[in-house]
């Protein structure tokens, strides 16, 4: 490398504390804080290139997860439980299982 000195080389080497920092690791954050971190790894590689920045899917996905981002999704939202629906009559919801429960036959026990 130029311009370094060689005994910072060797100390770059034995210390895992002194990582390469990736180049467009701002550029992803930058662009995950102005979607009100919406977007996931897709989104954000495509904002990256309409900005002019070339990366690819699993880049952007490797570092959003170093630095703990991951998309929301639906769930995350105000309301949801991520369980399915909850309309009462539909087959997963809790008033249904009740009701057919009670539906049920009885058979003497003799």
């Amino acid at each position: 490398m130029p311009g370094v000195p060689r005994s910072a080389c060797y100390w770059m080497a034995g210390h895992t504390e002194a990582e390469r920092v990736d180049p467009i690791a701002g550029d992803v954050h930058a662009v995950r804080r102005g979607s009100h971190e919406r977007c996931g790894a897709g989104k954000i590689k495509a904002a990256l290139e309409r900005r002019g920045v070339t990366a690819s899917g699993r880049r952007v996905g490797n570092i959003m997860r170093e630095r703990g981002m991951r998309a929301r999704t639906r769930a995350d939202g105000p309301n949801r439980t991520g369980r399915g629906p909850t309309r009462p009559g539909s087959r997963t919801s809790s008033a249904a299982s009740s009701t057919a429960a009670s539906r049920a036959p009885t058979w003497p026990v003799a």
